[in-house]
């Protein structure tokens, strides 16, 4: 806790009046704890404008965003030495209010940040100056981030990946997150449905990319983000080069039964926790809503033990303080993007439309799925994926390619947990193997057609439940059978 200088005689008043839990030390200063800085930081909260904590909550997201390219530029640069031909640039396009469908299209159209005529798409662009002009003919890289993340979440990946293959790189805060613009999301016609909320995000990056004349990109999206491009690969195919899946959410179909199956064999504790998550999920109440009740000193803390708990592979005390600040900060912005939760996925991850049935369909030439060897999500998904559309080319119709590499060392956060061979992948799946030293990382590639996938991803928890239960009722057959020769 935070160390104030307070006089021994006024230590008990203090304590008796106020009752927070203190502790003096041989030289009487006083050590509060966070209960002392909860009480201040709620008082704080409640005497300050939301218009002065909105615009403090930016300027500090602000703050971290400068900090992280910095963090970039010095230490993730794949050629360090050559730093210089590398420009990193914070943009913030404007796009017309008209483009997007929500209901308020008047001057300010809802938002509750940068109220003005246009809408703000923000992140971050990085060109490597020293490929050819032959080689700046390569598409762009365009990322879009996770559920609660942003632009800079990709922060360790982004100039290697330009130094290495993609010589442009945008990576974006879509529509609602990070700082970009965060129209109230239920200014959205008909917002408690699929495709309004999809097209939420769809047509803010279509008018991005227009507005930055750019004719086709390689897009790639991670978890939500990776739905959202295959949402966006749907209706504007022209527009993509090569469909890159970032671990996305919302692949395979939703079984209810086995779902259920397993949650009721998990203890009682567990299920009542997970009823209760539920319960949040439906009413439309966010991982970011509950942070924003809090108060700020707390929702901090929680933060922080999050990146210190899921990412062990970030060692450097500043680097993680200002990841889990520009996280807390991104998340104690008014809430916008972050309502499509409940309206695109049911608990548990499942999309209410399943791409698994919308990827066969595309009419792009290519799809490459990226999944972490310890990842939550299921890359069965993925496989499942690469077998349709190969049985629908067999059958004479159209249906893109699909390849599938799986990050060793790696989770959900795979861009951050091994970022080495995390860019490597990306960059084998923009067409760029070629470019790759002969000791750079490689990842793992899978075919349908064979099964060594099972043997190098994580089983998901339900599936292991399933093999348990299998492999339980097998057992008691076999020793009904050994009874039943016996006698």
């Amino acid at each position: 806790g935070r160390i104030i200088p307070v006089p021994s005689a006024t230590f008990a008043q203090t304590n008796r009046r106020h009752k927070f839990k203190v502790q003096s030390n041989s030289r009487g200063r006083i050590k509060v704890t966070w209960y002392a800085k909860a009480m201040t930081s709620l008082v704080s909260y409640l005497f300050t404008s939301a218009s002065t904590q909105i615009a403090n909550c930016v300027k500090d997201l602000r703050s971290s965003e400068a900090s992280l390219v910095e963090i970039a530029r010095e230490r993730y640069a794949s050629i360090p030495h050559d730093i210089s031909n590398v420009h990193l640039e914070l943009i913030d396009t404007r796009i017309p209010h008209s483009a997007v469908p929500i209901k308020d299209n008047s001057k300010g159209g809802g938002c509750q940040i940068f109220p003005q005529d246009e809408l703000i798409v923000h992140g971050v662009k990085v060109v490597d100056k020293s490929f050819t002009n032959k080689q700046n003919e390569t598409p762009p890289l365009v990322m879009l981030h996770g559920y609660a993340n942003g632009c800079l979440y990709f922060y360790r990946n982004l100039v290697s990946l330009s130094q290495t293959h993609f010589p442009t790189i945008y990576a974006l805060d879509m529509l609602g997150w990070g700082l970009s613009s965060r129209p109230k999301f239920e200014t959205v016609p008909d917002n408690t449905s699929v495709e309004s909320a999809e097209a939420f995000f769809v047509e803010s990056l279509e008018a991005w990319r227009e507005k930055n004349q750019i004719d086709k990109m390689m897009l790639a999206g991670h978890s939500m983000g990776g739905y959202i491009s295959v949402a966006y690969a749907e209706k504007y195919p022209q527009r993509v080069e090569r469909l890159i899946l970032l671990s996305p959410v919302g692949v395979p179909e939703n079984k209810i039964d086995d779902l259920a199956n397993f949650v009721n064999a998990l203890p009682f504790t567990t299920r009542l926790a997970l009823k209760t998550f539920r319960f949040m999920f439906g009413q439309g109440i966010t991982p970011s809503m509950f942070l924003r009740s809090m108060p700020q000193s707390r929702s901090k803390q929680l933060v922080e033990g999050y990146v210190e708990r899921r990412l062990p592979s970030i060692e450097c005390p500043e680097e993680k303080s200002v990841l889990a600040n520009y996280l807390h900060q991104n998340a104690m912005l008014p809430g916008s993007g972050e309502h499509c939760l409940s309206r695109i996925l049911n608990p548990g991850a499942f999309a209410k439309k399943p791409l698994l049935y919308r990827i066969p369909l595309l009419n792009v030439k290519s799809v490459h799925f990226l999944y972490g060897q310890n990842d939550w999500m299921d890359a069965k998904g993925g496989i499942d994926v690469q077998k349709l559309c190969s049985e629908r080319r067999g059958d004479g119709s159209h249906s893109p390619q699909v390849h599938v590499y799986g990050v060793k060392n790696a989770g959900h956060l795979l861009m951050l947990e091994n970022a080495d061979e995390f860019n490597s992948a990306l960059i084998m799946a923009g067409g760029g193997e070629h470019a790759l030293s002969p000791d750079s990382p490689k990842p793992e590639q899978f075919d349908y057609l064979n099964t060594n996938h099972e043997g190098f991803f994580r089983q998901s928890r339900l599936k292991a439940q399933q093999e348990k239960e299998q492999e339980s009722a097998d057992t008691v057959g076999d020793a009904t059978e050994s009874v039943q020769t016996t006698q």
